[in-house]
């Protein structure tokens, strides 16, 4: 009996490392993840800009509200419970600046090293007008 409680201790350490690489591996070659979004304030206005982030099942997972400077820029990392998802994954973005103007808008992150930037005021270079909120998926390098 004891040598095959041997031969367990030695398949769980195993099975532990070999979880430990899968896991870790991502993070030794590209890093960290990407942080969830990014706002970017182009205003030369300070606002103050909620965030509500929806999960595929329509679950609020952030509800912050944030106060920006003018051309200021603030980053929100990932919660913990999204660090370590590697497929793509649905999400919908509620902005509202300043109480008045609101964006809503779904989102599929492809991977944990891509993110969401949120541009206040910002020039959409197909027509030339200035854009009060636009969202785009962005990839860190």
């Amino acid at each position: 009996m004891g040598n095959n409680d041997g031969k367990l201790v030695i398949l769980l350490m195993l099975l532990t490392i070999a979880l430990f690489f899968y896991i870790s591996l991502p993070f030794m070659f590209r890093g960290p993840a990407a942080p969830l979004f990014v706002i970017h304030n182009h205003d030369i206005k300070g606002h103050e800009v909620a965030v509500e982030v929806f999960d595929q099942q329509n679950k609020s997972i952030i509800n912050e509200t944030y106060s920006l400077e003018s051309e200021g820029d603030f980053s929100q990392a990932r919660p913990s419970s999204l660090r370590f998802h590697r497929e793509k994954r649905e999400y919908t973005f509620k902005v509202t600046m300043d109480k008045q103007i609101t964006s809503t808008v779904k989102m599929e992150i492809p991977n944990n090293y891509s993110l969401v930037d949120i541009w206040l005021y910002s020039k959409d270079y197909e027509s030339g007008e200035i854009v009060p909120i636009f969202m785009e998926i962005a990839e860190t390098v």
